[in-house]
């Protein structure tokens, strides 16, 4: 029963993280995603230091992440791609921080960074389904470059990531964001969404239940399946595009 329950969690990423991160891909943000898992993950390990709600801090923090970065312009005298970098590593610095002052510091750590998916029950997978949805929706909504435009955009991936990275972590989360979207990318553009979402699913499955035969890390396991599937992917259309 577990295991059904990691693989709904990890086909529901699937349907709305890689479609997503197309458009991270499209804007060339690719450092967005990664900073604001992070900085999720900050709020988590923030209300688990707290005894609190740790979804209620990661959204908190995270919506300040979301006004902070909207408000560098998008014709910058500094890189975005440098100031997102350097905001990912002040939020796992921080977080690693706040969580090596608890017990089982290590257990923790890990779990910030590849989920509890073996953990996850149906409250969470409806959660994240309607986060998904909603993400997608606005996503889909006419922002323009300006700030209110950059709220919206971010504001969506925030509410995608959120929820998202309690269930299958930081890692995951970034890999389902960019590694489909890598796959299908062509001739400088974005591929069939559709196709992004199969790479995802695909990987999600055989990862799942690879890690369950072998007793590997289930968010590791999907990761590397999704890897192997991209690559494998980009191989075949490179042989038939010549």
């Amino acid at each position: 029963m577990i295991l059904w329950f990691s693989l709904g969690a990890c086909l529901l990423v699937s349907l709305f993280l890689p479609m997503l991160g197309q458009k991270i891909l499209e804007r060339r943000i690719i450092f967005i995603d990664l900073a604001l898992a992070q900085v999720a993950a900050v709020g988590y390990a923030i209300g688990l230091a707290l005894d609190g709600n740790g979804m209620l801090y990661a959204a908190a923090i995270t919506a300040v992440a979301v006004v902070v970065l909207a408000l560098l312009p998008e014709q910058s005298d500094l890189p975005k791609e440098a100031v997102m970098g350097a905001l990912y590593a002040l939020a796992a610095s921080l977080g690693m921080m706040v969580l090596a002052m608890l017990p089982h510091a290590e257990g923790q750590m890990m779990e910030l960074l590849f989920g509890s998916v073996l953990g996850v029950n149906e409250t969470e997978l409806m959660i994240m389904a309607a986060s998904g949805a909603i993400a997608l929706y606005i996503s889909r909504l006419q922002y323009g470059g300006h700030f209110f435009g950059r709220i919206v955009f971010y504001g969506a991936l925030a509410t995608a990531v959120v929820p998202a990275i309690y269930a299958v972590g930081v890692i995951l989360v970034f890999a389902m964001l960019v590694m489909p979207g890598l796959a299908v990318w062509r001739n400088g553009q974005n591929g069939p969404p559709l196709l992004a979402v199969a790479i995802a699913a695909t990987a999600s499955t055989c990862g799942l239940f690879f890690s369950n035969h072998y007793d590997f890390p289930p968010s590791s396991a999907v990761v590397v399946f999704m890897a192997a599937t991209a690559l494998t992917w980009r191989g075949i259309s490179a042989i038939n595009n010549r």
